[in-house]
């Protein structure tokens, strides 16, 4: 699969390092073609950098894995339309929302199919998310029926158990799973942590 991520700190260094280990081709968006971290993490892993625009174009799936606040720019950097859109931002007010980020990042892309997932965990997770031969969690949502199983592999690629929440609309429920996960490492003093759905 052709995947392009916007963003390669740790969640999309770590998205990239999973994928490449799987046989997907991954591009990373960027503005600095030149940066020098960059350049060694597609030489580590076997990727290639091309502009925001130029990665967008040539993927299948597009991953948005950088600052929340730099969504806009990157909104009107390429063509969304008929992409599916993985959102890894955290953009979480405290309290209840009517609303959720990934929503209003689908405002921001019209005709982009949006999901969320890889939002509620460290970049450790990424790397290894077993704990003791159990598989973590990891939850995805969004509205595109056709675009979920391609989700779900990709989740699974990583190594997580992939748990379809529903809608975009579940989003609201996910996002502030970040304020739990990060309370709870800071808590218990690890960042070795994470979710896991049991069912019976």
């Amino acid at each position: 699969m052709h995947i392009a991520i916007i963003g390669s700190g740790n969640i999309g260094g770590g998205l990239g390092r999973a994928w490449r280990a799987k046989g997907h081709d991954v591009t990373f968006g960027a503005r600095e073609l030149g940066d020098a971290d960059l350049t060694a993490l597609c030489r580590e892993i076997g990727a290639r950098a091309a502009s925001v625009a130029d990665a967008v174009a040539g993927a299948e799936v597009v991953v948005l894995a950088m600052p929340a606040k730099a969504v806009d720019d990157v909104a009107t950097s390429a063509d969304f339309a008929g992409k599916l859109v993985i959102d890894c931002t955290n953009n979480v007010p405290r309290g209840i929302q009517a609303t959720s980020w990934a929503e209003e990042v689908a405002a921001k892309l019209p005709g982009a199919r949006v999901f969320k997932s890889f939002n509620a965990q460290g970049a450790e997770n990424l790397a290894n998310p077993v704990y003791g031969g159990v598989r973590a969690t990891n939850f995805f949502c969004g509205d595109d029926p056709t675009g979920k199983k391609l989700v779900h592999q990709l989740v699974e690629d990583v190594g997580f158990e992939a748990i379809d929440a529903g809608g975009l609309t579940a989003a609201r429920l996910l996002e502030p799973l970040m304020l739990l996960w990060v309370t709870s490492s800071r808590a218990l003093g690890t960042r070795d942590i994470a979710f896991k759905l049991l069912r019976r």
